[in-house]
């Protein structure tokens, strides 16, 4: 007997531990449970402007989940957000997307993109800026104005490049600090960069700039880089890159238009230099884009949203998520584009699950008083210095001239606002585009050969009003923004 008693006194711990193990689990249990709510699908019918499918992001997960959507024969619809077609368009060439060996990102999300529109998914360039999950269909608002229904919703709105936060970062973001080294990397020919990040994203800067740049240097916070092995022996492989371990950038100075130098702190010797430098470019890590979401999903102590087992099914039964607003761990794109698929089928699977059927489809579309679709005009090109001095210089009122390359992600992505603006416009400003690819031997060098006007970002969109330029802006804006910007000089 005493000798059981032993036995039960030493277990009496393993049993505690157990028992708070599983009073844990069933916390973290109901803490993601999926909130219930009433889906009445009779009802849901006969409002106005409810959609089967509505996903926030056009991204590899977006795109991917339009696919899947469309293919299931439902509608959907993909606002296109801020960065239409994701963080991939900001890369030059992929090389681990199964079945492209070598693909730019702006070509591998077009070509995506198009795949999807061919089975019916409808694109809408607009920013969805809340959503109410507290009752069903769901209530999404847009920038625009627009204010629907949804019977499903699929969160792929991915995250967004960090910043350091240090000095001088925000005056000269645009004018030398940026995230792009894509759309930037020739206007620094010649120049010193630094790049402060040591994954793959900044080892990517390193290709994109090292054929332009006189020096590029990787700035590491640590004693080692998280870049695959492939990726650290490209970088090695450029003569004018150079890596250098525990530093970190304190201070971004500039001479009011650009950046002339920075402060680099050693975290081992605790000491610092100041260095002559002519850009920084930025790639150290994400953050979830939840804006909206605080309060009405489930999210991690980093802000990533849960899932809800091995789904990509959210705190709320109908909303599902994918890609880097759920992922702080993979953050490939073909990852995305997978949960993508799998948020396709769950939000497929739910929608028959209450009851949708094509019948039901049919007569939502019945209901429909938005068109979803964007009304643009398409953007006259000039490529010679005639067509220069007949639409710009010479023109009498607003004219807008757009710089562009095909190459530059946030030229891309601004091109649709533009059309989308021309048109909301037409009769009060003129809006052009031309390719400073193609034209720097003849409108690029015109303008600062005979007017002096320089163009050293893309995008730039030019201002001019009866032939006199009027402002210069290098901003990457939105379709509203854009339409503010030129609404003052209207006045």
């Amino acid at each position: 007997m005493r000798h059981f008693v032993k036995i039960a006194v030493c277990l009496l711990p393993l049993v505690v531990l157990v028992a708070c193990f599983n009073k844990s689990s069933d916390h973290s249990r109901q803490e993601h449970e999926v909130t219930a709510l009433s889906y009445d699908i009779e009802r849901a019918v006969k409002e106005e402007n409810v959609v089967p499918v509505v996903i926030v992001g056009s991204g590899p997960s977006g795109l991917s989940a339009s696919l899947y959507v469309a293919r299931a024969g439902m509608k959907s619809f993909v606002f296109a957000g801020p960065m239409p077609c994701g963080q991939l368009t900001q890369t030059t060439f992929i090389e681990n997307w199964p079945g492209r060996e070598r693909v730019l990102g702006l070509e591998l999300m077009n070509d995506i993109k198009v795949q999807a529109q061919s089975f019916g998914a409808t694109i809408i360039h607009d920013i969805v800026t809340d959503i109410d999950f507290k009752a069903w269909p769901f209530t999404l608002k847009t920038e625009e104005g627009r204010t629907f229904k949804a019977m499903s919703v699929i969160l792929a709105t991915g995250a967004t490049p960090r910043g350091l936060g240090v000095p001088g970062e925000s005056e000269y973001w645009g004018k030398g600090v940026t995230t792009c080294a894509v759309c930037d990397a020739r206007f620094f020919k010649d120049k010193e960069v630094v790049i402060a990040g040591g994954g793959d994203s900044a080892a990517e800067m390193v290709f994109e700039l090292a054929p332009y740049v006189k020096k590029v240097t990787m700035l590491v916070r640590k004693g080692s880089m998280r870049a695959a092995l492939a990726m650290q022996t490209k970088v090695h492989a450029f003569s004018n890159a150079a890596i250098e371990y525990h530093k970190e950038i304190t201070h971004i100075y500039g001479n009011g238009e650009s950046v002339v130098a920075i402060d680099v702190y050693d975290n081992e010797t605790k000491t610092t230099e100041k260095r002559p430098m002519d850009g920084v470019f930025l790639a150290i890590g994400h953050d979830p884009n939840n804006k909206m979401l605080h309060g009405s999903l489930a999210l991690d102590e980093h802000g990533y949203v849960v899932m809800n087992g091995r789904t990509q099914e959210t705190s709320v039964k109908g909303v599902f998520a994918a890609g880097e607003l759920q992922d702080p761990s993979y953050r490939q794109a073909i990852v995305a584009a997978g949960e993508g698929v799998k948020a396709a089928l769950d939000a497929a699977s739910f929608l028959y699950e209450i009851g949708f059927n094509v019948d039901v489809g049919m007569k939502l579309e019945q209901n429909f008083f938005e068109h979803f679709s964007d009304v643009k005009l398409e953007l006259k090109e000039i490529f010679e210095v005639d067509e220069l001095y007949k639409h710009v210089l010479n023109a009498k009122g607003i004219v807008v001239l757009d710089f562009y390359a095909p190459t530059c992600p946030c030229c891309i992505r601004m091109l649709p606002y533009l059309e989308a603006v021309a048109h909301k416009l037409a009769g009060n400003v003129t809006i052009i585009k031309t390719n400073y690819a193609v034209v720097k031997k003849t409108i690029y060098r015109e303008l600062g050969t005979n007017h002096d006007i320089f163009v050293k970002k893309l995008p730039s969109l030019l201002v001019f009003r009866d032939g006199k330029l009027l402002d210069i802006n290098t901003e990457v804006m939105n379709k509203a923004e854009i339409y503010n910007y030129l609404q003052q000089f209207l006045k």
